[in-house]
């Protein structure tokens, strides 16, 4: 007997039906199970879902919601992310890259590599992005020691450079109003 699955068309044997494995590709074959326990040979996800024993602690998210790789040890060769608990290598940390998805391996950073830019809020961003206008910190330190071409603004706060034009146009680009002060009335556009 066969299972006809429900968005591919595919057909499995019915005994994949409701076994903790996506055999269908699309879940469906996973659906409407009602299953009051998973065996001996399955994990139990804190979602109710059941996966196979090998795929805990494996860093994936087999479960859908980390449940499999929360209470995993990691070895001292790896980083454990906050949220999902998952095990990266540990020179993933402070790469300047959001390898754990919650951005856990990028604050406290003590120090990043030569290519990279420490922000005031210790993440390690690419070094490049520093004075490129966008706040890629979340903090703008990566932006308040920029100089501002002849062409540009420097607003007060978080250092961003804006368009010369900007300034005293009656919008509030800088986020700190430093743009529209020392303005008189009549050179405002707006």
């Amino acid at each position: 007997s066969q299972f006809n699955c429900e968005n591919s068309g595919r057909c499995i044997p019915t005994r994949y039906k409701c076994d903790g494995e996506d055999d269908c590709g699309d879940n469906s074959d996973e659906q409407n199970c009602s299953i009051t326990g998973c065996s001996e040979s399955q994990y139990t996800c804190n979602n109710g879902r059941c996966i196979f024993s090998r795929y805990e602690c494996d860093g994936d998210n087999d479960c859908g919601d980390w449940s499999d790789e929360r209470h995993c040890q990691c070895s001292a060769a790896q980083f454990k992310c906050e949220n999902s608990g998952r095990c990266i290598p540990r020179d993933y940390k402070c790469d300047g890259d959001d390898d754990c998805g919650d951005n856990s391996d990028e604050p406290n950073c003590d120090s990043c590599t030569d290519s990279q830019f420490l922000c005031d809020n210790g993440i390690c961003i690419t070094g490049s992005y520093e004075c490129d206008s966008d706040n890629d910190c979340g903090d703008w330190s990566d932006e308040k020691h920029c100089q501002c071409s002849s062409s540009q603004f420097k607003c007060e706060t978080n250092g961003r450079c804006i368009r010369a034009s900007y300034e005293c146009d009656g919008d509030n680009d800088c986020g700190d109003n430093s743009d529209e002060q020392n303005c008189s009335s009549s050179s405002s556009t707006k």
